[in-house]
C-alpha cells in the first residue's frame, strides 16, 4: 500500500506531504483545484512520461517521492532481484525528479533505475483507473485480459504455456519459410557453396601449419647467416679461430692453474668449481653448435615451395578467416549448409514435420486455454451481474461470447484454420443489456457512461479478490451517476477499501461520506502565485466539506445537518 506521498514544485503544487491510511482515502475539492495534478504526479511514479512543463514556474526541478509497503509475492521478489532492488525490509521508496532542462532521474531505494524498470514494478504497487478508463472495457484484448485474470492460476498457467508453444510454432514456420527460398537462388547458392568448399578442401589445411611453415621459411631464407654464425661460434668456443686459443683452451688453462695453487688456499675451491662448470657448459654448447651447423639446409627449392604454400594460405585467409582454425570452421559450416541444400526435400519434410508437431501442441493447448476461459467467463458474467444488481442495475444481463477468426495459413484447428497469437485463438466480446426485454448487444455500443463506470467498478470489485496489487486509485469513477446509484457506488468503494487501500477522487458526497480518511484539495493565491494544497480533514471539517458538496458554496444549518446524517449513515453501513 501507499504509505506516504511527497510532491514538491510540481505544476501548481509548491510542496505537499500526505500520510495515507488503509481503507478508503477520499480526495475532494472544487473543480480546477488540482486533483488531476496530484494524480499526474502519481502517474510518474508508475513510469509515466515526464515533461519539463511539469516543473513549477521558477523552480529548478520537480520532485515526487512515494513510500510503499510492498508485496511478499514470489513474482514481485524475483522482479526486485532482477533489477537489483532490495525489498527485504518490506518497503520501497520511489523518487522521480524532473529538471526544468528536461533531465529525468528515477530512483528505487536510492538506486538509479530506468523508466522501464519503474513501469515493470508499478503493477505490483498500484493500479490507477482514470475518468475514461471504462472505455477500455470495449477493447477485446482488455476483455480477454480481465477473463484471464479472473480465471486465476489455472488460466494464467495455460496462457503461459500457449505463449511458449506459439513462439516454438512461429520459429518452426520461419525456418520452413527460409528453407523454401526461391529455387533459382537455391541453385546459385549451391554452386557457390561447392566452389568455396572445394577451394578450402583442396588446400588440405592442417591446424598450426602456418606457424610451422613461417618458422621453416625464416630458417631457409637466412641459412647462410645461420651457418656462418654457428661455425664462428663453434670455432671460438672449441677449436680456435686460427688466431688464438679457444674459450675451451682458456678455461682448461685456468683450471690447471687453480688446481696447482689450491693446496696453498682452499678458499679457491668454490671458484675452481665454477670454472669447471663453465668448462662443461662451453663444451656442451660447442657440440650443439656443431650439430646445428651440420643440420642447416641450403634448399632454395624448398624455400620456394614454402613461399607458394604461405601465399595460398594468405589468399584463403582474406576470403574465409583470420587463421587456419577459422577457415576450417567456415568449411564445416559450408559443408552443413551444402548438405541441407543437397538434401532439400528431406530437409523440407523434416521442417514440415516440425511445423506440424509444434502446431499440434499449440492447437491442443490453445483449445484447453479456450475451454478454461469459457468456464471462467461464465462465472465472471454471473459475478458481474450480481455486483451490478447491488449497484442499482438489477435487470442488467451480461454475456461473454467467444469466436475465432478464420485465416488462410492459420493454425489448424480441426477442419478450420484460425488466427493465433501468443495469447491464444480466442476473440472475446462483452455483451450487455441494461433493461429486461432488450437484446444483448456489444457493451461499447449500448451502455451509457454511467453504466460503463458501474460495470468497470463491478469488475474491479471482483478482481480485488484475485490480484495482488496493494493500492487502487479511482479518478471520478462515479462520473454520470447520481441518487441511489451514487450511494450504491459509495458502498461498493467502501467494500473494496475493506480489502485494499483505495484512493478515490470524487465529486459525490455519498462517496466522500464513506471515507476512512478524507483529504481536501484547494487552490490558493499567495504573493501573486497560485498553488495547490492538500490537507487531511478533521471530523468537523469533513462535515463542512460534505455539506459544500451537497449544496455548493453556501452552507446552511440544513445542509450541515444533512452532511452529519450522511456521515452517521456511512458509519453504520461500514460497521
Amino acid at each position: 500500500m501507499l504509505l506516504e506521498l511527497y510532491v514538491k514544485n510540481f505544476a501548481l503544487i509548491e510542496e505537499i506531504r500526505l500520510s495515507l491510511e488503509e481503507g478508503l482515502n477520499i480526495l475532494t475539492g472544487e473543480t480546477g483545484a488540482g486533483k488531476s495534478i496530484l494524480l499526474d504526479a502519481l502517474s510518474l511514479i508508475l513510469g509515466g512520461r515526464a515533461s519539463s512543463e511539469f516543473v513549477r514556474q521558477g523552480a529548478a526541478k520537480a520532485t515526487i517521492e512515494a513510500l510503499f509497503a510492498v508485496s511478499t509475492s514470489p513474482d514481485f521478489q524475483e522482479l526486485c532481484e532482477d533489477i537489483g532492488i532490495d525489498s527485504e525490509e518490506g518497503s520501497i521508496a520511489i523518487v522521480r525528479e524532473i529538471s526544468a532542462n528536461g533531465k529525468n532521474v528515477c530512483r528505487i531505494n536510492g538506486r538509479l533505475v530506468t523508466v522501464q524498470m519503474l513501469k515493470s514494478i508499478a503493477p505490483y504497487l498500484l493500479h490507477m483507473h482514470g475518468q475514461h478508463e471504462h472505455q477500455t472495457l470495449t477493447d477485446p484484448q482488455e476483455q480477454l485480459q480481465i477473463i484471464d485474470l479472473f480465471g486465476g492460476d489455472t488460466v494464467l498457467d495455460l496462457r503461459e504455456r500457449v505463449s511458449q508453444s506459439y513462439h516454438d510454432y512461429r520459429a518452426a514456420r520461419i525456418r520452413l519459410r527460409e528453407a523454401r527460398a526461391d529455387e533459382q537462388t537455391r541453385i546459385q547458392r549451391l554452386d557457390i557453396l561447392r566452389f568455396q568448399l572445394a577451394e578450402i578442401q583442396e588446400a588440405k589445411l592442417r591446424p598450426g601449419e602456418e606457424v610451422a611453415l613461417d618458422e621453416e621459411r625464416r630458417r631457409l631464407a637466412h641459412s647462410e647467416k645461420l651457418h656462418s654464425a654457428a661455425q664462428r661460434s663453434y670455432e671460438r668456443l672449441y677449436t680456435g679461430d686460427g688466431r688464438g686459443a679457444s674459450a675451451l683452451d682458456h678455461l682448461n688453462t685456468v683450471t690447471t692453474d687453480l688446481e696447482a695453487v689450491l693446496r696453498y688456499d682452499e678458499g679457491l675451491l668454490p671458484t675452481l668449481e665454477l670454472v669447471k662448470t663453465a668448462l662443461y657448459h662451453v663444451e656442451e654448447a660447442a657440440h650443439n653448435l656443431r650439430a646445428y651447423r651440420d643440420d642447416i639446409e641450403f634448399n632454395p627449392a624448398r624455400l620456394s615451395q614454402i613461399e607458394e604454400r604461405l601465399t595460398g594460405i594468405n589468399r584463403l585467409r582474406k576470403k574465409y578467416g583470420e587463421s587456419i582454425d577459422e577457415i576450417l570452421d567456415v568449411a564445416d559450416r559450408l559443408e552443413t549448409e551444402l548438405h541441407n541444400i543437397e538434401h532439400y526435400e528431406e530437409n523440407i519434410e523434416r521442417l514440415l514435420a516440425d511445423v506440424k508437431k509444434t502446431g499440434s501442441v499449440l492447437a491442443k493447448q490453445a483449445l484447453l486455454l479456450s475451454k478454461a476461459r469459457q468456464e471462467a467467463a461464465t462465472r465472471l458474467a454471473d459475478a458481474v451481474m450480481d455486483e451490478l444488481s447491488a449497484l442499482m442495475m438489477p435487470k442488467t444481463q451480461i454475456a461473454i461470447t467467444f469466436t475465432q477468426i478464420q485465416e488462410e495459413g492459420g493454425l489448424s484447428i480441426g477442419e478450420r484454420r484460425v488466427h493465433v497469437s501468443e495469447s491464444g485463438i480466442d476473440r472475446v466480446e462483452f455483451l450487455f443489456s441494461p433493461n429486461a426485454g432488450e437484446p444483448l448487444r456489444p457493451l461499447g455500443k449500448i451502455a451509457s457512461g454511467g453504466e460503463l463506470s458501474r460495470t468497470m467498478l463491478a469488475l474491479k470489485t471482483i478482481l480485488a479478490d484475485v490480484d495482488n496489487v496493494g493500492t487502487l486509485i479511482f479518478d471520478e469513477v462515479d462520473t454520470g451517476i447520481s441518487g441511489q446509484a451514487a450511494m450504491a457506488v459509495a458502498e461498493k468503494l467502501a467494500a473494496i477499501g475493506a480489502k485494499r487501500q483505495v484512493l478515490c477522487v470524487t465529486h459525490l458526497p455519498q462517496v466522500a461520506s464513506m471515507a476512512d480518511a478524507h483529504y481536501l484539495i484547494q487552490k490558493r493565491q499567495d504573493d501573486l502565485r497560485t498553488k495547490t494544497e492538500v490537507a487531511a480533514l478533521s471530523p468537523s471539517e469533513r462535515v463542512r466539506e460534505i455539506a459544500r458538496m451537497l449544496s455548493g458554496a453556501e452552507l446552511t444549518e440544513t445542509t450541515l445537518r444533512h452532511a452529519e446524517e450522511m456521515l452517521d449513515r456511512a458509519r453504520l453501513i461500514k460497521v
